[in-house]
């Protein structure tokens, strides 16, 4: 066993156990600082995996401008006067039950791929030098760029519709609503 090899199972230790800890702690700044590091050290993973490139846009956008924006939602956090009631035990037990199913279908199909796993490695390989990369990883991920950001905008889109503050935001009413709690608590 190498010293690269113990450290690539130190590494995936330290990013399973950040993981759970950022998702099982209590206090919202402790886990934005979880998330931050789970960035980071998801920055390590890809440099081991060569892609530097990759790496490089996990910690600026992963472990920086995300961390910061999070940072940011906490402190206003601070302003808000929550209720601290506690969902029914009919909704806990079946957002549990959810969240059951969908691990135990994540774990089958992790546990038992199908026979013959599609792939498109070659396909990639037989093209990746008319993207001028030479890491497949960072070519798959400049190729269908267009792609993924559009796709991701479609995913910021209906997380705004679902939360149902969408009209709050458009009327800016949520801008409004934080600054008159800011300037309540100056004084």
């Amino acid at each position: 066993m190498t010293i690269l090899s113990v450290f690539d199972m130190g590494l995936v230790v330290l990013i399973l156990g950040i993981g759970a800890s950022t998702i099982a702690v209590r206090q919202a700044f402790a886990a934005v600082i979880g998330f931050v590091v789970y960035g980071l050290l998801l920055s390590i993973a890809w440099v081991r995996l060569s892609a530097v490139d990759v790496a490089l846009t996990e910690a600026a956008i992963g472990g920086g401008m995300t961390g910061m924006l999070m940072l940011g939602a906490v402190a206003r956090l601070r302003f808000v006067k929550g209720n601290d009631t506690r969902a029914s035990l009919p909704v806990r037990f079946a957002a549990g039950v959810l969240c059951a199913l969908v691990a135990a279908g994540l774990a089958t199909a992790v546990i038992s791929p199908p026979e013959a796993i599609p792939t498109l490695a070659p396909m990639v390989m037989e093209n990746l030098a008319q993207s001028g990369l030479g890491n497949p990883v960072a070519g798959v991920l400049f190729v269908y760029r267009a792609l993924d950001t559009l796709l991701e905008k479609v995913v910021l889109i209906l997380a705004l519709l679902a939360s149902g503050r969408w009209h709050r935001i458009a009327c800016g009413a949520e801008y409004r609503d934080y600054v008159s709690m800011r300037n309540q608590t100056a004084h």
